[in-house]
């Protein structure tokens, strides 16, 4: 039938003569009309050219005003699509105002995989270079110039998009509406298999000659045509050469050795389920314990990285530093050259004139020093109270480091300091302050401040890593549901075939129970007649059987594949629940380091 994938056996698997005849179990709708994609190459663009069209060349401009016909084609599009995919039906608001590409992506694949159930639009691909091509293919007879899809919805070229798209649903129906009556064309009154050939090779001759006729119509006028005498001696060469009667019977062997083969692979395999999903299982666990070990090296590789790349900078500025102190060296050695040069001192010299210059800073200092003290002599002489103001607020700062550093719990080993006594050890209690508690705790502070810098940019790395997961676990959700509606519009055309299978075999079932009557009223006749009901009947009660049994296996097929599927979308859904539980672990704790 149309749009499936035939399961091929016989002389192509088992090394016979490849048949080029058209029998029962290899349909004409087969011949060309895989929707599977073997390569990259459309199959409706293979090895041939856009079909003619009977009423000669295709017109530029649609004979008709396209605009005027919107509303018809918007009912007639949205009445097909309620009608095949129901509540995944777009509204017709949106066939009559598509805000974009997708939508007529979305619209259009709808109706052609009524044609190729596998086909999907190419990601990336433009609509003129992807969809204009399948058009010209399917004999549509109007051209579809590129500015119709720029931008799709534009008053300009929609109405003639909307116009193909409506020639595209009459041609599903009408291919819907013939394609279960291929067979009785065929095949109907169940003729002799040679009939069936005879038939077959008239048909795909007649075919041909149609398809070359329409190429150049003129040649009908002339019956001497060499087109004629060309074509009846390839017929001649067909016959001569074909020779499908004595395969025949060699083909039906061979596949009836194919299945009783295929037959016993499977009943080798039965009982292996729990095995073969355990092992599944355990893969799974595998790759998800791969990824996570994944994820957590190039997390630490990150790390290593940019800490790598402290150290650079810092040695950068320590080979800085070095060339600053380098070029000091070389300075001082030129002044001491030129001080050598210029004032006739060695090195020995200037040390000596140092150290009394250093001796007599120190004697400076020790008169400074008395001089302070005798200054606050003199102060406390003229404010007594002063020492005890400075004393409380040493005091009070004193007390607001310490609770300020146990709040912050900051790891710093500092000095003692005890309530002053006097104005030196009030004096040394502020120089200490001052040079050593300030900045130890302003060190310990900028620390503590990078350590939460850096927790935070892995808190926001770990956060876009949970986002990317879910993105591409919501996408995962998106293209399961979709292949799931695929599959589902798969299963209803099987359904729909098997109905129709059921009722042939009905209607067989209905025509043998008359020729039984009329067997038993020509009974009376002759005596043998009661054998050949007989025989008759065994062969009937095998055919039931074997229809049971089929219908069984098939049954027991879809129940597998809708376990399957109800499996992987019962994991997928575990697994977003467990990202979702970690996303919003994740976004609490970074709330809680940032307070």
């Amino acid at each position: 039938m149309y749009g499936s994938e035939r399961r091929k056996t016989g002389a192509m698997n088992l090394g016979g003569r490849t048949s080029m005849a058209i029998t029962p179990s290899r349909r004409f709708t087969d011949v060309e009309s895989s929707s599977v994609r073997r390569s990259e190459v459309r199959p409706s663009l293979m090895g041939s050219q856009a079909r003619p069209s009977i009423f000669g060349k295709g017109s530029t401009i649609p004979p008709r005003d396209v605009k005027s016909m919107i509303g018809a084609n918007v009912e007639k599009i949205w009445h097909f699509l309620v009608e095949h995919d129901q509540g995944d039906a777009p509204s017709d608001s949106v066939i009559r105002n598509p805000q974009g590409k997708k939508d007529f992506v979305a619209i259009f694949e709808s109706i052609y995989q009524h044609m190729s159930k596998d086909y999907e639009f190419p990601n990336g691909g433009r609509l003129e270079e992807e969809i204009t091509p399948l058009f010209k293919a399917l004999g549509y007879p109007y051209p579809l110039k590129d500015s119709y899809f720029k931008p799709i919805g534009a008053t300009h070229g929609w109405p003639h998009l909307l116009d193909a798209l409506g020639w595209l649903v009459d041609l599903v129906r009408i291919m819907l509406s013939v394609k279960d009556d291929t067979q009785n064309i065929m095949f109907g009154d169940f003729p002799e298999a040679t009939e069936v050939h005879e038939r077959a090779l008239s048909y795909s001759w007649h075919t041909s000659i149609y398809r070359e006729y329409t190429n150049d119509r003129k040649v009908i006028e002339s019956k001497g045509h060499p087109f004629w005498e060309k074509q009846r001696a390839e017929l001649r060469n067909v016959f001569d050469s074909s020779n499908e009667y004595g395969d025949m019977t060699s083909n039906y062997k061979n596949a009836l050795e194919q299945l009783k083969f295929e037959c016993d692979e499977i009943e080798s395999e039965r009982g292996q389920e729990a095995n073969l999903l355990d092992e599944i299982a355990r893969m799974k666990d595998d790759i998800r314990k791969a990824a996570a070990y994944q994820e957590q090296t190039e997390n630490v590789k990150m790390l290593r990285e940019a800490d790598l790349e402290k150290l650079h900078a810092v040695l950068r500025e320590k080979m800085e530093e070095n060339q600053k102190m380098q070029k000091a060296v070389n300075e001082l050695k030129e002044r001491i050259e030129k001080q050598r040069v210029d004032h006739g001192l060695n090195g020995k010299q200037v040390r000596q004139m140092n150290l009394e210059n250093s001796k007599d800073k120190e004697m400076v200092s020790e008169i400074q020093a008395e001089l302070d003290k005798v200054s606050k002599e003199t102060w406390m002489l003229n404010n007594e109270n002063g020492f005890r103001d400075q004393k409380l607020k040493f005091l009070e700062i004193h007390e607001h480091i310490i609770k300020t550093i146990h709040g912050l719990n900051l790891p710093v080993n500092l000095p003692p300091l005890k309530p002053p006594s006097d104005e030196l050890e009030l004096k040394s209690g502020w120089e200490t302050l001052t040079t050593v508690w300030i900045p130890d705790i302003t060190r310990h502070l900028h620390q503590k401040k990078l350590e939460l810098e850096n927790e935070q940019s892995r808190f926001a790395d770990r956060f876009a890593a949970a986002e990317e997961r879910l993105q591409i676990e919501n996408e995962m959700l998106e293209e399961a549901k979709k292949r799931e509606q695929r599959e589902e519009r798969t299963r209803q055309n099987e359904r729909s075939e098997w109905k129709t299978a059921r009722q042939r075999l009905e209607k067989e079932s209905d025509e043998l129970e008359n020729q039984l009557e009329v067997l038993k009223k020509q009974m009376q006749i002759g005596g043998n007649l009661e054998m050949e009901i007989e025989e008759e009947r065994r062969k009937m009660k095998a055919i039931e059987e074997g229809m049971e049994r089929k219908n069984e296996e098939l049954i027991a097929c879809l129940q597998k594949k809708l376990d399957e599927i109800f499996a992987a979308t019962v994991e997928i859904e575990n697994e977003k629940l467990a990202m979702q539980k970690e996303f919003e672990e994740l976004e609490a704790v970074m709330q809680t380091n940032c307070h």
